[in-house]
């Protein structure tokens, strides 16, 4: 065997064994679960139809207050002179877009 066959050989040895060391530490199952596995059952309870109506109306409120704060703040800086920052019209000496 010649010293070139020699060197390809060791080279294809260490890939081979570097490739395995890298097959190891990334084993399946270490980090995710096996496909059938089934999930743990739930710690809590589902809501009820009362919680579920009041999660949803405050969700609401919370929706509506932030609209209306929103639009307070857009009309005072209308009145204040700004302009609407609708996304609508470009801004002063602006080329159109081609």
């Amino acid at each position: 065997m010649g010293l070139r066959n020699r060197r390809t050989v060791a080279a294809r040895v260490v890939a081979g064994l570097a490739l395995g060391a890298a097959l190891a530490a990334c084993s399946p199952g270490a980090d995710y679960p096996a496909v059938l596995d089934k999930p743990e059952p739930r710690a809590d309870k589902p809501m009820n139809p009362d919680q579920v109506r009041q999660a949803t109306d405050a969700l609401i409120s919370d929706r509506n207050r932030l609209s209306s704060d929103a639009q307070a703040s857009q009309q005072a800086s209308q009145q204040a002179g700004a302009p609407a920052a609708t996304g609508s019209t470009r801004p002063a000496g602006s080329a159109p877009k081609p």
